[in-house]
């Protein structure tokens, strides 16, 4: 399995630490050249390597860091996205619900990553709190994961669990995150 990041921000840096901790290789791309973007990569660790978009997008499992709104460029960089995994680690904040066509924030996101499978996670979490160890006290992080397609939570779970953090599950995505959770 391979892992990119797509936006390198706070959250894209702290997910990237994670990455890191654990020594799973990730790419990282962002709106940057990669020459701007590969000293700060190679200083969290040397299994953060920086890529263009395009390469970073050859990845099965792609985590969008993104702010609200540039997934749209980001989709329209792939032709198909069938195989992949996207997980929509962005908040929609302070986009008005109206420009959201009715529908919970990766509801309106995955239309645009027509034939991926589209994971909701890793957003709840500030970027300071998942950049840091996640075991703490003797517990553990929780990451919430929602999905329409029970198939594509195991595997996002599987990589939480890599990077020490465990994964609970939601309500699925078309009905937004108004849903007691539950973990595993």
């Amino acid at each position: 399995m391979s892992y990119a990041i797509v936006g390198f921000g706070k959250i894209g840096q702290a997910l990237a630490h994670a990455f890191a901790r654990k020594n799973i290789e990730v790419t990282v791309a962002s709106r940057r050249p990669v020459e701007a973007l590969a000293p700060e990569a190679r200083a969290i660790g040397p299994m953060v390597v920086a890529k263009s978009l395009r390469d970073a997008l050859q990845a099965d499992t792609i985590i969008l860091a993104v702010p609200f709104g540039e997934h749209r460029e980001v989709a329209k960089a792939l032709s198909s996205w069938k195989g992949k995994t996207v997980i929509d680690a962005m908040n929609s904040f302070p986009v008005p619900p109206e420009e959201l066509d009715g529908l919970p924030s990766s509801a309106f996101v995955a239309k645009s990553f027509t034939g991926a499978k589209l994971v909701k996670g890793f957003n709840h979490l500030v970027a300071a709190t998942l950049a840091t160890d996640p075991v703490v006290e003797g517990g553990h992080r929780v990451v919430f994961l929602s999905s329409d397609e029970e198939d594509a939570i195991p595997p996002v779970a599987d990589l939480a669990k890599q990077t020490r953090v465990r994964a609970g599950q939601a309500r699925k995505v078309q009905r937004g995150w108004r849903a007691g959770a539950r973990t595993r």
